[in-house]
């Protein structure tokens, strides 16, 4: 061997030891030997969409292929998740989504896919805890107080959420039914507005998902009450859990995973979840993740399937039909 190849030899493996990240999942009959295309089922600079491009952006390199991501938003996020459910199960086009993957063909009678039917579970990727916000008006009351006022038990108060079916809608729901308080529930078409709502005094509570409530909390006229997480959050250290309060089993958080069509070979989707599973494990991208108000919560194929199984299940005697009717009207 010529000194010179020897010292282009060397200088390759000094270019690969500065690349980082994770290591290549091995490729079963040479899976994937073109681009993997990731589908969001919702517009572009939400929670789905931020984790997306942060799981495509991070797992491009162990896949040694492009991974894109194309937003397919639309009718609650079922025309992208259709789509998905309709292409070839070959492992190239994946869905990245939500709790409202489950939640959505319990709100329509027709979203043009069954969540568990038409899709394998790849790999669950984290949580986006909901935190209890009360406005100014309420500050002091602590949780047991709230509880135990009247106008929770008459609807005289009232909370805001993201829409029907949002996680800040059924984390309410959740606190209630293990409570027995009985809110009105006001939604609104997004976050932001329930948000400018409960600033505003046009409704007194809210469960806020974690990476939007700092820039509420910072008007000063509002104020977290508890996580209805497991934990406390790094991002608020000093606000306990519902547990802690003496509410138990009422946590709800939004969750991300990656699916493929029902169909796609075990080898692909194990390459598949290796890949996220270390995208996952990596400290800079839990970094990341916490950054946006999210927790990693890493799952392989088979406790994200026995996951859903279980959330299914739970949201289904959620979506109570006198609660959630107008949004099908």
């Amino acid at each position: 061997m010529s000194t010179q190849l020897v010292k282009l030899l060397f200088a390759v493996v000094a270019v690969l030891g500065l690349l980082p990240h994770f290591p290549a999942a091995a490729s079963p009959a040479g899976f994937p030997s073109r681009e993997v295309q990731m589908v969001v089922p919702a517009e572009p600079g939400g929670g789905i969409d931020l984790v997306a491009r942060l799981l495509a952006k991070n797992i491009a390199p162990a896949l040694a292929q492009s991974v894109i991501v194309i937003n397919r938003s639309g009718a609650s996020g079922n025309v992208g998740a259709a789509s998905v459910a309709r292409a070839e199960p070959d492992g190239y086009t994946l869905l990245v989504t939500g709790v409202g993957h489950l939640v959505s063909p319990l709100l329509h009678a027709s979203p043009g896919y069954e969540p568990i039917k038409d899709f394998q579970p790849v790999a669950k990727i984290a949580n986006a805890p909901n935190v209890l916000v009360v406005h100014e008006s309420l500050k002091g009351l602590s949780l047991t107080q709230l509880v135990e006022d009247p106008r929770s038990r008459t609807a005289g108060l009232a909370y805001a959420t993201a829409g029907y079916g949002h996680s800040s809608h059924l984390a309410a729901e959740v606190f209630m039914g293990r409570t027995g308080a009985n809110w009105l529930h006001v939604p609104y078409r997004g976050t932001g507005p329930a948000s400018r709502a409960l600033i505003g005094g046009e409704v007194q509570l809210m469960f806020v998902p974690a990476g939007s409530v700092q820039p509420l909390l910072a008007t000063g006229r509002a104020f977290a009450l508890a996580v209805a997480h497991p934990q406390r959050l790094a991002s608020l250290p000093s606000t306990p859990t519902l547990a802690e309060l003496g509410v138990q089993g009422a946590e709800f958080s939004q969750w991300y995973g990656l699916f493929a069509p029902a169909g796609t070979p075990a080898a692909a989707t194990k390459v598949l979840q290796d890949a996220t599973l270390g995208f996952v494990a990596d400290a800079e991208v839990q970094r990341q993740l916490r950054s946006l108000g999210l927790e990693p919560a890493p799952m392989d194929r088979s406790e994200f399937a026995a996951f859903l199984g279980a959330q299914s299940k739970r949201l289904s005697t959620l979506v109570i039909k006198e609660r959630v009717e107008g949004s099908t009207k």
